[in-house]
């Protein structure tokens, strides 16, 4: 008997546990396929108005906690913005009203007072404590900033007395920035410090300020590994720059550049090496690609926007040396990094910012066109250089520079000879090279190298029109024609047999539609023969080729 009763028992359960399984399953078909008023199932009807009663309790949780952090967080916000102001215009009103002794003892009775709120709620309210915090920092600078530099409210006259006491907050806060692991608070007084800068005006009190910004973002990326900072920092040490070479225009009200230099680029060259040495910090965890490449970017983009003001301000006359310099020691610098194996995007980045350099310098020294001579050759040195770097990057940039220094040359129309057969022979060397090299570079397209193939051929083509009589155009280029299929065959490519057939098609049309009406008809007949003797010895070449593989087992 009680066997009967389990077995109906377990029977039982099992049948249930079939119903409640079934149930889900359509449940969950309804949920694919139902629209609003076509759900069927009561477990369904159950389960939305379960959903339908949470959903204003949701509701309205949001609200509470939006309401709760727009109290507790926008309220204090709010709260700290009107003490700041509060305490400002009372300290100006005593100020206006002759009471200066008052109004900078209240002043900084008032940086202390906030400081203590922000002491004594430290613990019950931590995020207005640092509100309060940040409050009292904002009311010590201005307050330091009042008696020693705001015209009106200064009582500090000496001027040494008065950098210094700007120069003791400034470092004091910094110092708070890297005790409590603030990066923000450090953001914030290098903020202070470009204000500073901007309101001295002078130019070595200026300057050093931006060195100081970039050297302490630096170190406290080494030490505590804020990169945001180092990014925003990098910004600020150039912004300042910046206002000192188009003459302060926030304090003067007048935009032009500064009449002297008073040696200033120094301090953009020491700002720039700074933060290039990054480079040679070792790959770790707080180190990656990711963090060091747009730092070596973003540095070199200022650099090179601040430096060409200065070359327009300053060195018009001699910019080249500069360059020079600027070249030499990047491509020390690349090689450097190259031999240390640590950061090889960054080498690369230097050796092709130096050839840039260098280019500038050459255009400097040696001028147009007969620098374009020299600056096409010095793009196969560049693809050599790239070969020892093992740089993909190198031979990109190199073949967009190529490209432009070409167009530009063609576009100014100062045309030299001997400047289109190097712009041929360097355009056909270098797709050598890189096929002959194309494993090494780890270049799987064949896009850039077609590129210099064709830009090559061109060359040879205009060179030749540019270079013999006209009588003797078709007839050189058909022999440059026969030049590409002899080269083919040597290296065994078959690229070199396409530019000889596209020249040779090149060169007929040439000769019917320019040269038969131009040329003598004795040029016109060995021209024609010639070409003639040439498609044919193309044509018979094919087909021995094509017999000789049919014959191929």
């Amino acid at each position: 008997m009680n066997n009967k009763i389990q077995s109906s028992t377990g029977e039982f359960d099992l049948l249930k546990k079939r119903i409640e399984a079934l149930e889900q399953r359509i449940t969950h078909m309804e949920n694919d396929v139902a629209s609003s008023g076509h759900r069927r199932t009561g477990l369904f009807r159950l389960e939305l108005s379960a959903e339908e009663n949470t959903l204003p309790k949701k509701e309205a949780s949001q609200d509470h906690s939006i309401e709760s952090r727009i109290g507790e967080y926008g309220m204090a916000w709010m709260g700290n913005i009107v003490l700041l102001f509060g305490i400002l215009f009372l300290s100006q009103y005593l100020q206006n009203n002759n009471q200066e002794i008052i109004s900078l003892v209240f002043g900084f009775v008032s940086v202390a007072f906030v400081y203590l709120l922000g002491h004594l709620t430290r613990k019950s309210l931590p995020y207005m404590s640092r509100l309060f915090n940040y409050n009292g920092h904002l009311l010590l600078y201005i307050q330091a900033m009042r008696i020693s530099m705001f015209p009106g409210s200064q009582i500090i006259n000496n001027t040494l007395l008065s950098h210094l006491l700007v120069l003791v907050v400034l470092f004091s806060l910094l110092y708070l920035a890297y005790r409590n692991s603030s990066q923000l608070l450090a953001v914030i007084v290098w903020l202070m410090a470009v204000i500073t800068a901007v309101a001295e005006g002078n130019t070595h009190f200026m300057l050093p300020l931006m060195l100081g910004i970039s050297g302490s973002a630096i170190w406290f990326t080494i030490k505590k590994d804020w990169w945001t900072g180092l990014y925003i920092s990098v910004f600020l040490a150039y912004f300042i720059y910046l206002m000192w070479i188009i003459g302060n225009p926030i304090m003067s009200k007048s935009l032009e550049f500064v009449n002297i230099h008073q040696s200033g680029h120094f301090y953009l060259f020491a700002c720039a090496l700074a933060y290039s040495l990054m480079a040679l910090l070792p790959e770790s965890e707080k180190v990656s690609r990711s963090q060091l490449n747009p730092i070596i970017v973003w540095n070199g983009l200022g650099f090179s926007f601040i430096f060409t003001l200065s070359v327009l301000a300053f060195f018009t006359e001699d910019y080249y040396n500069y360059f020079g310099l600027i070249a030499a020691f990047c491509i020390i610098y690349s090689i450097w990094l190259q031999l240390r194996e640590t950061w090889k995007s960054v080498a690369a980045m230097y050796a092709v910012y130096s050839f840039v350099a260098f280019s500038i310098s050459i255009a400097g020294i040696f001028h147009f066109p007969l620098a374009f001579l020299l600056l096409s050759i010095q793009s196969i040195l560049v693809v050599i250089v790239a070969l020892w770097f093992r740089s993909r990057f190198m031979v990109i940039m190199n073949s967009i520079l190529f490209l432009g220094l070409l167009l530009a040359y063609l576009i100014m129309g100062n045309i030299l000879h001997e400047i289109n057969f190097a712009f041929a022979i360097v355009a056909l060397g270098t797709a050598r090279i890189l096929n002959w090299r194309k494993q090494r570079l780890e270049i799987r397209t064949e896009l850039i190298r077609n590129i210099f193939l064709s830009t090559g051929a061109m060359m040879v083509l205009f060179s030749l029109h540019q270079a013999v009589p006209a009588n003797f155009v078709t007839l050189s280029w058909t022999f440059s024609a026969m030049l590409f299929f002899i080269l083919s065959l040597l290296i065994r490519n078959v690229k070199y047999r396409w530019l000889g057939i596209i020249t040779i098609v090149v060169t007929v049309f040439y000769l019917f539609i320019v040269d038969l009406s131009n040329i003598s008809l004795g040029y016109r007949i060995v021209a024609l023969m010639f070409i003639a003797s040439i498609s044919l010895g193309i044509s018979i070449f094919y087909s021995r080729r094509m017999k000789s593989r049919k014959k191929e087992p």
